[in-house]
């Protein structure tokens, strides 16, 4: 049985309201390719993916471009049924997925009765409505800011940020920075091989406005492609990096790269706050420890109480496999919020990795394992590539990680 409330898209709901909609919607499953709603066709309903993931695609002359991604937990035809309008976009399914169907009469009444949800969908319209409702080609895109956080060392958050980003950079050819932002214990130097002569303290050296140019001067240069912004040499340096300087360092840099992938200290100061701000995406990365667990859910109430759009923010469960005692479905209960991303245990080929300095989306021996697959299906989400039909199948990953 599939709890609506923990949709964040439906957790304002009373409960009496979730029984009435437990009467109305519908659940259908789907493999991979399927499109689910075509652009220009009528929709007479809202969406919310259970399982899988779906790009979002919309038409501009001869010219298709994928807008952003759906994700479990995730709501898409809000713009539509507002408006009164044909759907706006295509959406097409990247693995087996699992949605469900709100009548369009359903949503329409929970709106005029439920100021909670009527906020929902509201802050969900305001983000999209612009982009879906544009008629010509979409302009220029700035960086897409992601960030990667979690709530206590230990659950691979460096790591997982500096091989998306290498990833990023050398398979899909994005211009990408990493800001080391970790700024008194970051480790992107020895995750990446990297001397350290360069680094975000010498910028206070510089007088005036902030130039790219002399951000630039501080970027190392990684093999991959990618370029690393890396903390001070000495933890005591780290408190003269203020959250303004941080601010106008992803500013100058926006306009120039594909991504900005940022890596940050595991505690909640006001560095955190503003980076969070910015950024496109929060990725919060957590393992299937009880204590992350707990700490995760305290912090996801957090944010969403600090107003940060649900749909900006994405679980990643780490080390993922089985035998911890825990299944997905159950960490999702208790979050009240989707997994997004599952990252399978392969410490045999991780840890080396990290004592040698090379990314292990580089190395020769995760060649055709689920971390690789796992790592590359996150990179895809990032970039809104559609991918061919049978090409993901996050259920026979997750088969493979879990056992199920």
């Amino acid at each position: 049985m599939i709890d609506l409330k923990s949709f964040s898209f439906l957790s304002t709901l009373p409960t009496r309201e979730l029984e009435k909609l437990k009467r109305v919607c519908r659940f259908q499953k789907y493999t991979s390719g399927t499109r689910v709603i075509i652009e220009k066709e009528a929709i007479e309903d809202l969406i919310i993916v259970v399982e899988g993931q779906l790009a979002v695609i919309k038409t501009y002359g001869e010219r298709k471009t994928t807008l952003f991604n759906l994700d479990p937990g995730d709501a898409y035809g809000e713009v539509e049924i507002l408006n009164g309008t044909p759907a706006l976009a295509t959406l097409i399914g990247y693995q087996e997925f699992h949605l469900m169907f709100i009548p369009k009469e359903a949503v329409l009444r929970l709106i005029g009765l439920c100021p909670g949800f009527a906020k929902e969908a509201r802050d969900l319209y305001s983000r999209r409505a612009s982009q879906l409702l544009e008629e010509g080609e979409p302009r220029t895109m700035e960086a897409r800011v992601v960030t990667f956080f979690n709530v206590k060392g230990g659950a691979g958050k460096s790591v997982i940020s500096s091989n998306v980003a290498t990833m990023l950079a050398r398979f899909w050819k994005k211009k990408v920075v990493l800001l080391d932002l970790n700024l008194a214990f970051g480790d992107q130097a020895i995750l990446l091989g990297l001397p350290t002569d360069k680094h975000i303290h010498k910028l206070l050296e510089e007088t005036g406005p902030l130039k790219l140019s002399s951000i630039e001067r501080q970027l190392t240069q990684h093999s991959s492609g990618l370029k690393v912004l890396l903390p001070p040499p000495l933890p005591e340096l780290a408190e003269a990096i203020s959250p303004d300087l941080v601010d106008r360092i992803i500013e100058a840099l926006k306009p120039h790269y594909d991504f900005i992938i940022i890596d940050t200290h595991n505690q909640l100061t006001e560095m955190e706050l503003r980076i969070f701000d910015c950024s496109s995406l929060i990725m919060l990365v957590m393992t299937m420890e009880l204590t992350f667990i707990k700490n995760t859910k305290l912090l996801l109430d957090l944010l969403i109480r600090s107003k940060i759009p649900r749909d900006k923010i994405k679980v990643v469960l780490n080390r993922a496999f089985k035998s911890m005692g825990l299944e997905p479905a159950k960490v999702e209960k208790s979050l009240r919020y989707a997994i997004s991303h599952f990252i399978p245990s392969e410490g045999n080929i991780v840890v080396p990795s990290v004592n040698q300095g090379i990314p292990f989306v580089l190395s020769k021996s995760s060649d055709g394992t689920a971390i690789l697959l796992a790592m590359r299906k996150l990179c895809a989400s990032l970039t809104g590539e559609e991918i061919e039909k049978g090409t993901w199948n996050m259920f026979s990953l997750l088969k493979e990680v879990f056992g199920i």
